[in-house]
């Protein structure tokens, strides 16, 4: 597996971090988002769209911090 993050903002909330799980072939098996500044945390463990959006825009991540957002 692979494992990537990337931030978007949102406005009244502030920037939402998402956490990806991918396989080899970088297809999502399930993320999560996160927005720290109000505590929300939505996990989609069957995603509908299974391909990254601009996966130039991905930083690469250890499982350890993805599996840590999992858990919230």
């Amino acid at each position: 597996m692979r494992y990537y993050k990337t931030a978007q903002y949102v406005p009244g909330k502030g920037d939402a971090w998402m956490y990806y799980e991918c396989d080899d072939r970088d297809l999502v098996q399930r993320y999560v988002t996160h927005i720290p500044a109000t505590n929300e945390t939505d996990k989609v463990s069957a995603p509908v769209v299974q391909t990254v959006f601009r996966p130039d825009t991905l930083l690469p991540i250890e499982a350890k911090e993805f599996l840590e957002r999992w858990k919230l």
